[in-house]
């Protein structure tokens, strides 16, 4: 028994829990309950007012069809009369009695099995055109409507209330669902909502509370799409600019690491030199031949110097200030007559082949700075004897200038850093081969500042440097 009672509370306790949690539930509930006993309530009035409503009238009608009846007997014979009081308890249920001082004569009289009550009596006095004696017309009401329908109400009582239940449950079913359902509709959307989804629609198109929520809710999705993309974005590019600052920083750190290794060892040389010349050690007394190498030294830190601080100026420089249009072929031949002396000495060849022009905006100088030291490491990194190429080709995305020098080549390990400062190929850091290690990275500087895509690969005749040109 205690089991059966638990099991009981539980499904009770889960019962209330469901109807709690659920709105279409509640509805339902609200609804049924309230038409059951509105139903209820209507039909308990009617039960009470109708009947007696109905007796009333009736009476009244009674009343009207008696009067109407002896102002008509005054002006008949008793015959007559006799008949038309016949005929009016027909027409209107009732029962009559005539009487004189001779006797009475009855009209609808009832049987006594049926239970008639009369409800009303009406009583005057008549005399007929052929008597003078004077008759007592008495008037009651036998109908039993009233009580009839009284007890069909009752009779059908059980009937009426299961219509009514059904009916309730029906109406509050389809009540439920037409009211919860876009509700439900908007509760899924809310959740959607609290996980950030906003890749929906709420399709509930009505006039009424509901639709005005469900536009709001439709425009509000929109915008905060679209604020979150542009959150999005933002914090995408956030992170992209941070990422290229600390790349940025970590090459700013290289670069004064690497400087002050470059200043470190000609400086110390230098010092060295003076100090040895001035102190008159060994070979150090003969000045003149030693000021000539301390002076190449500091021609050397010289031309360091400047390369950095043409690299300073740049990073800190407003490109946009300087921009001017230009002809490529017109400068790339500037620049080989300005090499030209270099690749003499060492008999290096350059062929230029650029049959179509090409219009520029660039920075000038910083653009013949660029296309200097681009095709002058070509030339100072050939053999005697090797050619230098200078071609545009076409491409999808536009041109690309192609200069490539024969004989060479880089080892493939080394490709990836040669755009790094003071980064070299030759391992032996040789001035004479490797330069100042500065060249490719001022390269660098310059094509990054005017957003343009260039790449170093070995081919099959040797090493090509492509500039991408739109």
């Amino acid at each position: 028994m205690s089991i059966v009672l638990k099991r009981s509370e539980g499904w009770d306790i889960k019962l209330r829990k469901r109807i709690k949690n659920s709105l279409s539930i509640k509805v339902f509930l609200w609804v049924f309950s309230a038409l059951t006993v509105c139903s209820i309530l209507l039909y308990g009035i009617v039960l009470t007012v109708l009947p007696k409503k109905y007796q009333v009238t009736s009476d009244e009608q009674l009343n009207a069809n008696t009067k109407i009846l002896f102002s008509k007997l005054q002006d008949m014979r008793y015959e007559e009369a006799v008949d038309e009081i016949y005929n009016f308890c027909i027409q209107n249920n009732s029962a009559a009695i005539l009487s004189d001082d001779n006797g009475a004569m009855s009209f609808g009289k009832i049987k006594a099995d049926e239970l008639t009550v009369a409800t009303s009596n009406i009583a005057t006095t008549v005399t007929f055109l052929d008597s003078r004696s004077e008759y007592a017309l008495v008037v009651s009401s036998l109908s039993k409507t009233a009580d009839t329908i009284l007890d069909l109400m009752l009779r059908f009582l059980p009937v009426v209330f299961a219509i009514i239940l059904l009916l309730s449950a029906l109406s509050a079913f389809i009540c439920s669902r037409v009211i919860v359902s876009p509700i439900a509709k908007i509760s899924q959307i809310s959740k959607r909502m609290t996980s950030l989804d906003m890749t929906w629609k709420c399709d509930i198109k009505t006039g009424d509370e509901i639709g005005v929520l469900a536009s709001n809710l439709n425009t509000m999705a929109s915008r905060l799409h679209e604020t979150m993309e542009e959150l999005t974005n933002a914090n995408r590019q956030l992170t992209d600019d941070v990422e290229k600052f600390k790349s940025l920083e970590q090459q700013r750190r290289n670069f004064f690491a690497a400087v002050s290794h470059e200043l470190k060892t000609p400086l110390t040389i230098l010092k060295g030199q003076i100090e040895n010349m001035i102190l008159g050690y060994g070979d150090y007394q003969n000045h003149e031949m030693y000021l000539p190498e301390a002076l190449k030294a500091a021609e050397n830190i010289e031309y360091l110097v400047k390369e950095i601080i043409s690299i300073s100026k740049m990073e800190s420089m407003d490109l946009q200030d300087t921009l001017q249009e230009i002809s490529l072929k017109q400068t790339i031949k500037d620049t080989i007559q300005s090499i030209l002396p270099l690749a003499q000495d060492n008999d290096i060849h350059i062929h230029q082949n650029i049959r179509t022009d090409m219009v520029l905006c660039v920075s000038p100088n910083l653009w013949s700075k660029a296309l200097s030291n681009i095709i002058g490491n070509a030339v100072r990194h050939s053999s005697c004897g090797e050619k230098v190429f200078i071609s545009v080709q076409s491409c999808k995305n536009g041109n690309i200038l192609v200069i490539e020098n024969t004989g060479a080549s880089i080892p493939e390990a080394d490709l990836p850093h040669m755009f790094t400062p003071f980064y070299r190929a030759d391992k032996s850091r040789n001035k004479a081969t490797g330069g100042s290690g500065l060249g490719l990275y001022i390269v660098k500087t310059i094509l990054d500042l005017h957003g343009m895509t260039y790449h170093i690969k070995n081919t099959e005749q040797g090493v090509a440097f492509f500039l991408y040109i739109k």
